[in-house]
């Protein structure tokens, strides 16, 4: 997909990092996480401070003829559907088998791209599974419960993310990866 540019900061940057917001009928900017809204978009750096930043300078209002209803609410408003976005995702991923839940499992499937970790989980069985799998890279966002929802169980610590050759498969798992990234990337700069 073609780069975008932030209103903020002016770098130009993949959609995957960056959060669209298009003007709602009440006349306020509102976020558009899969990019699909009609109408002009303005493209801000997925983090609290870039949309606090816009809407204080009026950037909102120059590229979409109004602002922000709330600053605080539509923060955290985007926070959880970031959040319910990557979780949708992956309960896609592990019914179409691109995810596998349970630490035994993984080790048993030999090696995986990516892997999810419960934010409880010991840090060291996390890296000793890293190591196993030979992953490249590893989320801790959700809780167990959330881990344990996505694949059917009422909480788990681990699920990998396979590496698989089919077009559809591997275009799931990458679209996953980058939600994660937008949701790492927008929790590390709320903290």
């Amino acid at each position: 997909m073609a780069e975008r540019t932030c209103i903020i900061t002016g770098d130009t940057l993949p959609p995957h990092r960056l959060i669209r917001f298009v003007a709602a009928p009440d006349g306020y900017a509102v976020a558009d996480l899969a990019g699909r809204l009609p109408g002009r978009g303005a493209w801000v750096t997925a983090s609290e401070d870039a949309i606090r930043k816009a809407e204080q300078r009026g950037h909102f209002k120059r590229a979409l003829g109004g602002g922000l209803q709330s600053d605080d609410q539509t923060i955290s408003v985007i926070a959880a559907q970031l959040r319910a976005r990557v979780l949708s995702i992956a309960g896609l991923a592990r019914r179409s088998g691109v995810l596998l839940g349970g630490a035994g499992k993984l080790l048993a499937e030999g090696s995986c791209v990516g892997l999810l970790a419960a934010d409880d989980a010991s840090a060291r069985e996390t890296e000793k599974l890293r190591s196993a799998l030979a992953v490249d890279w590893v989320a801790r966002n959700f809780s167990a419960t959330e881990l344990g929802k996505i694949c059917g169980r009422d909480s788990i610590a681990f699920v990998g993310v396979r590496a698989s050759s089919s077009p559809g498969a591997k275009k799931l798992s990458d679209i996953l990866q980058q939600e994660i990234k937008r949701l790492d990337g927008f929790c590390s700069a709320v903290g």
